[in-house]
């Protein structure tokens, strides 16, 4: 799940009085309710799954409660949210408690021996991953600024974490080219050490569905639709990557194949470029901007 800079909370007792941390999914969230649409229907009863990035412990709970998973384990690269989602499921399904195993300690994908022990042995792999490069990241920033002026490359916000990856560190995959070598990483590590695995992502369509589709393709999995819908773009994450993607295609022949996606309407109506979305929210971040989200299932080919 998104993952962000540190709330004040987080120096507090695990127990959070029911709180819920503002940088993971909260059910109110349009980003929640899709994800948790598409886990809806994902045949999850009686089924082992694993989360990778747990967050608050919000889905780990639906999963438990709405879609019946007889097993439920999960891992975050925040060390503090094994904790934060093992009292989360405690105080509001105690009766659950058996049934989730979150892993503790950071995390990252499922880099620690005991992670990937444990997603050997389940069914199915969820997640909630970052898809766009951390813009003060020197290699991001350098790609920004060779295909953008230096008053659209970019602004300096806050919970990067919660919003952005490691771009360089990810260059060993072919599409983090286009801001989805995390992604391509986690395909990567479970077709690894859970080849039975199915994998279910929400992922930003940002780049392009087709995008989306080559992605789980290229790594040997059938992608299927479980739930989309149109939501604004957060006005705290830097999409001049996008916008520099699209600088750096033109006129190469590849900027057939990797078309970015946004919208000027909540209908999704109004299509619009990377350039001018990032224009628009440049000039006035509360200016209204979207793009489509969607729950893919990758099932191995």
């Amino acid at each position: 799940m998104r993952l962000g800079d540190a709330p004040q909370w987080a120096h507090a007792e695990p127990d959070l009085a029911g709180s819920v941390p503002s940088f993971a999914f909260d059910p109110a969230d349009p980003w929640t309710a899709t994800f948790q649409a598409g886990l809806e229907r994902a045949e999850l009863r009686g089924r082992r799954v694993y989360e990778v990035g747990v967050g608050s412990g919000t889905n780990v709970l639906f999963m438990l409660r709405a879609c019946d998973a007889s097993m439920v384990f999960g891992s975050d690269l925040d060390p503090r949210l094994a904790a934060v989602a093992r009292t989360f499921v405690a105080q509001r399904a105690p009766a659950l408690t058996d049934r989730f195993r979150p892993i503790d300690g950071p995390v990252s994908l499922i880099d620690a021996p005991v992670a990937r022990a444990t997603m050997a042995e389940t069914d199915v792999v969820v997640g909630c991953l970052p898809q766009v490069p951390d813009p003060q990241e020197a290699a991001s920033a350098k790609f920004r600024l060779a295909h953008l002026t230096a008053a659209d490359a970019g602004r300096q916000l806050e919970d990067r974490l919660a919003h952005y990856y490691p771009w360089e560190q990810f260059d060993e995959h072919p599409f983090n080219a286009v801001g989805l070598g995390l992604i391509e990483a986690l395909l990567t590590s479970v077709r690894a050490y859970a080849p039975q695995a199915e994998v279910i992502l929400i992922l930003g369509c940002r780049i392009g569905r087709d995008a989306l589709t080559r992605l789980f393709r290229s790594n040997g999995y059938h992608a299927q639709e479980l739930a989309s819908r149109i939501v604004r773009q957060h006005a705290r994450t830097d999409i001049s990557f996008f916008a520099a993607l699209e600088a750096a295609m033109r006129g190469t022949g590849y900027e057939r194949d990797f078309v970015c996606e946004f919208y000027a309407d909540e209908a999704g109506r109004l299509a619009i470029s990377a350039s001018e979305a990032s224009e628009r929210l440049n000039a006035d971040p509360a200016q209204p901007v979207f793009h489509e989200v969607c729950v893919l299932r990758g099932r191995r080919a």
